[in-house]
């Protein structure tokens, strides 16, 4: 048997775990609900968080001003079919922290402290067994780190005509949000697409860099937002998840945004953007004489900075009932990056989201998505040149693409069981690995 099928620790702490998940719906919520009286069952099924008040603390906290929070997160994937090896992988994520009110603390009104702590821990599927380009279980991103992804002031002003935020916080958390995609497990999809992040340099949570940026809406259906943010390389480094201090250049985004609601009911968001990197980057085909670096392993000329463009819409084409949550939503965005030095020429993923597929369960989703990533021609072209010179030594990358399925079940407000089917396409790139078949669940448990 190849070393790479062999089960190993990893595999059976997956498989446990994927186990574990089950039973907490299945055996152990149960359980708990046979030691309840009838009005406390009902009580603590229909709670926000899965520990309540805390015996009227958390209430006193945000009277006070001091709304705490802490999530878990845990992501699971197995491939029967398709990639390098077969395996199952799990990880996890767990956010703690507060938002500070300032008007109710000092008196200052309109005015936010957000403070938000991570860690991170498991193993990935892509990276161990399929070899693909966007992790199926996009928690992994991540890495294995103890983090800081958010502490920074938000101010308010004009009925919130003006928005300020300035401090420590992921680019990702104010510009270029998809919303509908991160109904998904893949890194593809879910917040920053994967695909803009690797081009463009900027950070998504729970990554972070020093920055500011403004969001004018004059209405409340036109919006224009830009910032100034310090690039930080290190932070993504798995074991500087505390690197506040290093930076390589400033990255300035710029969005603007229109948010039309036809008759009330039928919402939408189009969003217009388009970024620059200041920072020393490598092109991906030119060597500093000018020549293909894949042809005369000269290094590759360095770029001084580096850009991409993005559009992104979101739309309600339908709603069940005026006044229903049950809806239809569709969603788009396309991408394209700095052909000098971009991993991905250019990227795109649509997909639908269908809230409250029955009538009975208007929380749960069912969502659809599909992704498409295609190399950087001269990134290509640079491999193509590399295999030239010596046969084999390195693979020739076109495209990747993603398909992904969800259903989404909110067992209670504070408990998401979230299974998955994706279909990996052109894993790596390369034409050397099968297409792969994943089986995933995401979970989400609010305390």
């Amino acid at each position: 048997m190849p070393i790479a099928m062999q089960p190993n620790v990893k595999h059976l702490a997956a498989g446990a775990t994927i186990l574990l998940s089950i039973l907490l719906a299945l055996r152990v919520c149960p359980v708990l609900a046979q030691s309840m009286s009838t009005s406390q069952l009902n009580g603590w099924l229909s709670q926000a968080t899965l520990t309540g008040d805390w015996g009227g603390v958390r209430t006193y906290l945000e009277n006070l001003g001091i709304d705490p929070r802490t999530e878990f997160f845990t992501e699971s994937a197995a491939n029967p079919i398709g990639g390098e090896a077969q395996a199952a992988r799990y990880t996890q994520e767990i956010d703690f922290g507060a938002n500070l009110d300032l008007d109710r603390l000092v008196g200052l009104p309109h005015g936010t402290v957000q403070i938000t702590l991570t860690d991170d821990t498991g193993s990935s599927l892509s990276n161990d067994a399929i070899g693909n380009q966007f992790q199926v279980q996009e928690l992994f991103v991540a890495g294995q780190s103890f983090r800081l992804p958010e502490l920074n002031y938000q101010q308010d002003f004009f009925t919130d005509k003006i928005s300020l935020e300035a401090g420590w916080a992921p680019v990702g958390d104010s510009f270029a949000q998809p919303m509908l995609f991160c109904a998904f497990q893949n890194a593809a999809f879910c917040g920053h697409a994967s695909a803009m992040t690797i081009n463009s340099g900027a950070q998504n949570f729970p990554f972070a860099q020093w920055g500011a940026h403004i969001k004018v809406r004059p209405e409340s259906t036109f919006y224009f937002a830009t910032g100034l943010y310090q690039v930080n390389s290190n932070e993504v480094t798995p074991d500087k998840g505390l690197n506040m201090l290093s930076g390589t250049g400033v990255f300035v985004p710029i969005e603007v945004g229109w948010l039309p609601d036809w008759s009330g009911a039928l919402t939408g968001a189009y969003k217009l953007g388009a970024y620059y990197n200041s920072s020393p980057t490598p092109d991906v085909l030119t060597d500093v004489n000018g020549g293909s670096a894949g042809l005369t392993g000269a290094p590759f000329e360095t770029r001084e900075g580096r850009w991409g463009t993005y559009l992104i819409v979101n739309q309600t084409i339908y709603r069940f009932r005026p006044q229903s949550r049950r809806s239809l939503r569709i969603g788009g965005l396309a991408g394209m990056g700095d052909p000098e030095t971009a991993r991905f020429g250019y990227f795109a993923s649509g997909g639908w989201l269908l809230q409250g597929p029955f009538s009975h369960r208007e929380d749960d989703f069912l969502a659809m998505a599909v992704a498409y990533a295609r190399t950087n021609p001269r990134l290509t072209q640079f491999q193509e040149d590399r295999d030239a010179v010596g046969s084999g030594s390195v693979g020739i990358q076109t495209y990747e693409s993603i398909v992904e399925i969800d259903y989404g079940a909110w067992i209670t407000p504070w408990l998401l069981l979230q299974p998955n089917l994706q279909y990996v396409i052109n894993p790596g790139g390369t034409g050397h690995i099968s297409n792969a078949f994943v089986l995933g669940i995401h979970t989400d448990v609010t305390f």
